[in-house]
Formats: structure tokens, C-alpha cells, sequence
């Protein structure tokens, strides 16, 4: 009785330890996205941050642009007597 006990005890801790151990892997159905990877060289990081900056910049005026076009294509439309649903 006291063997059975043991074996039983003994197999529950290596079921448990091979759950673990599978729970604990990577799954390949996970996608990581991009490492980010510094350069060497400081001149590059340099350029980098400046070309992040400024793609940053161009997206805020371009957005900007398109906004003040809205409007002015809004007020142009009220001014001709257009159903304002057709903009809903």
C-alpha cells in the first residue's frame, strides 16, 4: 500500500513537471514584431532620430491640410445651398 502511494506520488510530480514544462514554451503561432537593433555608429542613430522626427512633423501638417480642405470644402457647399446629409 505504501508503494503504490510513493508511485502514484511520484507520477503525479512528473505529469506536473511536464505540464509545466510545455506550458512554459514559446508558441509558434505568436508573432514577435521587430527586435529594435541600435547601431554601431552615432552618426546614423543620429540621422535616424532626425528622419523620425521630421516623417513625425510631415504627418501632423499633412493632417492639418486635409482638415483646413474639409472645411473650406464644407463652407463652400453651405454657401451653394447643398443638403448637408450628403457629408453625414
Amino acid at each position: 500500500m505504501k508503494l503504490r502511494s510513493v508511485v502514484l506520488f511520484g507520477a503525479g510530480i512528473a505529469t506536473g513537471l511536464a505540464i509545466a514544462r510545455k506550458l512554459s514554451e514559446d508558441d509558434e503561432a505568436i508573432v514577435h514584431g521587430p527586435q529594435q537593433v541600435r547601431t554601431a555608429n552615432p552618426m546614423l542613430r543620429a540621422i535616424s532620430g532626425r528622419t523620425a522626427s521630421m516623417s513625425d512633423r510631415a504627418t501632423v501638417r499633412s493632417l492639418d491640410v486635409i482638415r483646413r480642405a474639409r472645411v473650406a470644402i464644407r463652407e463652400r457647399m453651405g454657401e451653394q445651398g447643398y443638403d448637408e446629409a450628403a457629408w453625414s
